[in-house]
């Protein structure tokens, strides 16, 4: 296990409107607004989601395109940059439900669009969050060292 502590530096509340890529829209947030490390949470409603699963015997990504309007039951994850580029990465988990009441959860991935409001918080911690480049995996991974 691997650990590390930090402190709460502010707290940011952030509405997506419709039409936004939920993806795309929290990085800018977080790179005009300087925010190297934190936590997400959100809620809203989406028209189309784009949700991914890491296979871990081909280390490569699959997705699955859901085109239907559907609620976010829950969004959370991580905002860090990887550390030899200083590229932001938002690592965030999603679960949607359709209106049959089924869920659909996975990563979250770009062309997740808003239908009528995304409510997201982002919770910015003190210490930047870095990620390093694992190999086993070839996945950035969060890196505890400094």
């Amino acid at each position: 296990m691997l650990s590390l502590k930090d402190s709460i530096k502010q707290i940011h509340y952030v509405r997506l409107v419709k039409d936004e890529d939920i993806l795309p829209s929290l990085i800018l947030y977080c790179k005009n607004n300087k925010i190297e490390s934190g936590f997400v949470i959100g809620i809203g409603a989406v028209k189309k989601a784009n949700l991914g699963y890491f296979d871990v015997t081909s280390n490569q990504y699959l997705s699955k395109k859901f085109d239907f309007n559907a609620e976010i039951l829950n969004c959370s994850g991580n905002v860090s940059k990887k550390a030899n580029t200083d590229e932001y990465v938002i690592h965030i988990h999603i679960l949607i439900g359709d209106r049959e009441c089924r869920s659909f959860g996975g990563h979250l991935m770009d062309d997740t669009i808003i239908s009528v409001t995304g409510e997201f918080v982002i919770v910015e911690t003190s210490d930047p969050l870095t990620r390093k480049l694992d190999e086993e995996f070839g996945l950035f991974l969060l890196n505890f060292t400094r």
